[in-house]
């Protein structure tokens, strides 16, 4: 079965403006198996090390629906259509690189149907388990029910993020994830090279920090900050309705957010440091110090999809 897909190894965006004029390739990106998702404006691509030490690549048309309908690009509502183009993208080239690794290994079919439909079952229920029905049925019963219910969003606000970093601590126990937290290093390495103009070559790639301003793992301590005030503007209902109101209201939570990343990416004043600071800190657990193959599986990747970038604009 394949591991649970989580923006915490998702870049949905990650904003490498090239310079000297150069265009936007606005390029972001995911670790997956053994390999690195990379996503454009309208490709994205996959290269992932085969067990004999080839790399497979592919590169595919994004279809991005912000792309195909500009009109909906405007601030709160193009950061819903970019995360959950992610999470289904993301899945994608998580499936794609398991079957290709599991393939090349075992000789015959990768992951069937019914386990990834299973997979992505199982994601889903530990998602609202552990960050949204556990932590707002624990906190009445912590606080008391008289508490006002600015204190119980404080409390749920702080187990989930103790919840979070449990689960990001337990995960990296797996020398699986402790790989895929590698490629996800790489995969910062490689845009961080675009953004700076350097050669992309894995020389260069290693000198370069695993972390990144607008990584999905920042992404994810941010929305949980921002439920503490959000989630206080709803009131008492009964458990069950106020785990409803917290499913119904990710996609607001999910705007805001990648508008506070999106501003800070282009304002990196003091103030704002302060703000990213935590995002980038708990980047330590989701990353780690790549191999010289694994920056080359992630340039592979980038170079990949910069090609069919660059063809699809003199098309």
């Amino acid at each position: 079965m394949i591991p649970p897909q989580s923006p915490l190894v998702s870049c949905p965006e990650s904003g490498a403006h090239a310079r000297g004029g150069e265009p936007d390739y606005r390029v972001g990106g995911q670790a997956v198996i053994e390999g690195v998702m990379m996503r454009g404006r309208r490709f994205w691509a996959l290269a992932v090390r085969k067990p004999d030490g080839s790399i497979h690549t592919q590169a595919e048309p994004l279809r991005s629906f912000l792309v195909r309908h500009p009109g909906w690009d405007k601030p709160f509502l193009r950061g819903v259509f970019v995360l959950g183009e992610s999470l289904v993208l993301g899945w994608r080239a998580l499936s794609l690189s398991a079957d290709i690794v599991l393939e090349e290994e075992g000789g015959g079919e990768g992951i069937g149907w019914l386990q990834k439909a299973i997979s992505i079952v199982l994601a889903l229920l530990l998602a609202v388990g552990l960050f949204i029905l556990l932590p707002t049925w624990l906190a009445p019963r912590i606080m008391g029910e008289d508490s006002p219910v600015w204190l119980w969003n404080l409390v749920e606000g702080a187990m989930r993020i103790a919840f979070f970093i449990a689960y990001l601590l337990l995960v990296s126990l797996s020398r699986e994830m402790r790989r895929v937290f590698e490629y996800h290093g790489a995969e910062h390495q490689s845009i961080h090279l675009l953004e700076n103009g350097y050669p992309l070559e894995p020389e260069w790639a290693l000198r370069e920090g695993t972390d990144h301003l607008r990584c999905g793992t920042s992404f994810v301590l941010l929305v949980l900050v921002i439920t503490v005030v959000v989630y206080s503007f709803l009131g008492k209902p009964a458990v069950w309705l106020r785990v409803l109101e917290r499913i119904a209201i990710i996609p607001l939570v999910a705007g805001i957010s990648y508008e506070i990343m999106k501003y800070a990416d282009r304002n990196r004043s003091p103030w704002m440091q302060i703000i990213t600071a935590p995002g980038l800190a708990l980047q330590r657990l989701t990353t780690r110090r790549p191999d010289r193959e694994q920056a080359e599986v992630a340039l592979t990747a980038l170079k990949a999809l910069m090609d069919w970038e660059d063809l699809r604009k003199q098309g």
